[in-house]
């Protein structure tokens, strides 16, 4: 079964049976994303982002991860495109983005050691010193010489250095570099994701009625049911009346016993507000690749 958020899963549910009432009862959790026995391994892509792989342990759920990162689910399925095929699973591990901000370099005043983990880079084939601490990093490459106790410049494949530390509780979603609320960065990958989907692949062009539920209490995701894409899938959602546009993920089907042939589309009530939706049922145009 898949990691969905279940208050997501919930407010659907109740779309397509009117009348039926869930009771969500919150699980705390002791599963900690991060600890000072943990040693963190950071590596980079060719943007220069930089990445920490997460095994996922028993009870751990993207969102839980997703939140502890300062990150969207739609950012984790960006990055990590293989997790909209298959269930997450215990041990299966996950690549999150870190920013710069979240690795501390220094020990400043009222540094606690037991709220840190230490930070580590492993040398890629082609890596400097001066890449390393001025790219990489942002410190004097004398600071990473004498952390390591290396006396000169040169660097081997796959040698270990000790670069900083980074806090156990996890990472404020106002650190990540450029980029607005938690909803506008998950919108921002999901409309990646669609662009990556679309290759060779047929454009398809629907319009008709939109429904979602306006009296829902649930607030946090983009998602819809959807009678033809693909489970999984990214579709486009845009409301002709004011140009609005949403970037949905389709994560189950539109019942025919529930809605007529013209409901297109079921959207949660965050993407319905993202298009300025007022009622419950309005005019919508949808976008998807087949």
């Amino acid at each position: 079964m898949r990691n969905y958020h279940l208050p997501v899963i919930a407010a659907l549910w109740a779309v397509i049976h009117p009348g039926f009432q869930v009771t969500l009862t919150a699980q705390a959790t002791t599963m900690a994303y991060l600890t000072t026995q943990d040693t963190v391994f950071l590596s980079i892509n060719r943007e220069g982002e930089k990445f920490v792989e997460h095994q996922m342990m028993p009870r751990q759920t993207l969102y839980s991860l997703a939140r502890f990162y300062g990150l969207s689910v739609e950012e984790l399925y960006f990055y990590n495109p293989g997790l909209k095929e298959q269930a997450v699973a215990v041990g299966q591990v996950v690549l999150v983005p870190v920013p710069n901000m979240a690795i501390k370099r220094y020990k400043d005043q009222g540094f606690v050691a037991q709220e840190h983990a230490p930070v580590y880079y492993r040398v890629r084939k082609g890596d400097t010193m001066f890449r390393i601490s001025k790219v990489f990093f942002r410190m004097p490459a004398d600071t990473i010489k004498q952390r390591n106790g290396l006396f000169s410049d040169s660097l081997k494949e796959g040698q270990v250095l000790f670069i900083g530390w980074m806090h156990i509780g996890g990472i404020p979603d106002a650190w990540r570099q450029g980029a607005g609320s938690e909803l506008d960065r998950g919108n921002t990958a999901l409309a990646q994701i669609f662009k990556r989907e679309a290759q060779g692949k047929k454009e398809v062009n629907q319009q008709g009625k939109a429904f979602w539920q306006k009296n829902s209490y649930e607030d946090s995701n983009l998602y819809a049911l959807h009678r033809d894409a693909h489970i999984n899938s990214v579709i486009q959602v845009i409301n002709p009346m004011n140009q609005a546009s949403v970037f949905v993920k389709v994560i189950g089907r539109i019942p025919d016993t529930v809605y007529e042939r013209e409901v297109v589309v079921v959207l949660s009530p965050m993407a319905a507000k993202q298009l300025g939706a007022q009622d419950t049922r309005f005019f919508a145009r949808v976008k998807y690749y087949h």
